[in-house]
């Protein structure tokens, strides 16, 4: 049996198992823009400490990089800008100041802007 729904934490991922016994669990929403879940969620159920959250150099990083990969899927296009602004909001919720980071990224036009505000982020 496989367990799933609303699984948006690693605790949740122990939860789970411990409540029904399940063989696996599936995370979907909860891995937007937080693929650590994953990685932390293993921790957990090997009982280790959960590893640190990602800091906000390292999502930005990790953000920049699926951009990268949507980018050479996709083609370098505007709609592939458009489409990835929803994935930059995910990557950056928890960052200090990620409503006004959020605000200038839902406005980009190129891959490129969004690589020139994350650099001003992390300087």
């Amino acid at each position: 049996m496989i367990g799933n729904g609303d699984v948006t934490t690693p605790e949740a991922v122990v939860a789970m198992r411990r409540h029904t016994g399940c063989a696996g669990v599936m995370i979907a929403r909860g891995s937007f823009g937080n693929p650590w879940i994953f990685a932390q969620a293993r921790d957990l159920l090997a009982g280790r400490p959960k590893r640190p959250d990602p800091t906000p150099e390292e999502r930005f990083t990790t953000a920049l990089e699926h951009a990268r990969l949507a980018l050479r899927l996709q083609g370098d296009s505007r709609k592939t800008a458009l489409e990835f602004r929803k994935h930059f909001g995910w990557y950056t919720k928890g960052v200090p100041g990620a409503a006004q980071l959020r605000e200038r990224l839902f406005q980009i036009d190129s891959m490129e802007q969004a690589e020139e505000i994350f650099a001003e982020q992390a300087a």
